[in-house]
Order: structure tokens, then C-alpha cells, then sequence
């Protein structure tokens, strides 16, 4: 609770503000985790990065990404590679395996 009125409606202006702001100074923008509004938003960002979408069965909310031609970009922490790496590269996703620390332990999927 921030204390402010805020709405889901001024989250999607607010991302759409962010991402005009980065297209008009020539930069790419991903979106982060926001599962509840990737519908509305993907037409707006460039990439999708999200934490844990196997652990907590959520993946297919990212599917709008790649129907669109646009990366995604996968971490998990607790499940092991064996566990979300053959789906991560059948849906099209780069996923990566890291401890939650996010030291300089990493293992790709591809």
C-alpha cells in the first residue's frame, strides 16, 4: 500500500510513458514481471524479462511476446535446469538458471 490512489490504469500509463521516453531517445525497453498486464503493454516494450514463470506456472502469460517476434528472457532460481529448460526452448525463451543471490553462478539453456 504506497498511500497514493494509484490504479492498474495508472500503471499502463505510466509503463507507456517509460517506453516512449526510451523509443524517443533510440533506446530499447523490456518489461519486467508485470504478468497481469502484458496484454496492454507488449505492443509497447521490445522484450519481456520475468523471474520464475515455471516455478509458478505462469509462462504461458508470456506467449504475447514471442507471438510478436519479441525476446523473452527467463530466470529461475529453485527449479533445477533439467526441470524448464526443454520447455524454455520449445516456447522460444532464453532462460537461464541462477541462485537467488545473483552472484556469478549462471547456467543457459541454449
Amino acid at each position: 500500500d504506497t498511500g497514493f490512489p494509484l490504479t492498474a490504469g495508472d500503471q499502463i500509463a505510466f509503463n507507456i510513458y517509460l517506453s516512449e521516453a526510451a523509443h524517443a531517445r533510440g533506446l530499447e525497453i523490456g518489461l519486467k514481471n508485470d504478468l497481469g498486464q502484458v496484454l496492454e503493454l507488449e505492443p509497447y516494450f521490445d522484450w519481456m524479462l520475468n523471474e520464475e514463470c515455471f516455478t509458478y506456472q505462469e509462462c504461458d502469460l508470456l506467449l504475447p511476446f514471442v507471438l510478436a517476434g519479441k525476446p523473452v528472457f527467463v530466470i529461475e532460481y529453485d527449479l533445477p535446469p533439467e526441470e524448464f529448460c526443454p520447455q524454455a526452448l520449445e516456447l522460444g525463451f532464453n532462460a537461464l538458471h541462477k541462485d537467488l543471490e545473483l552472484d556469478a553462478y549462471v547456467e543457459a539453456c541454449r
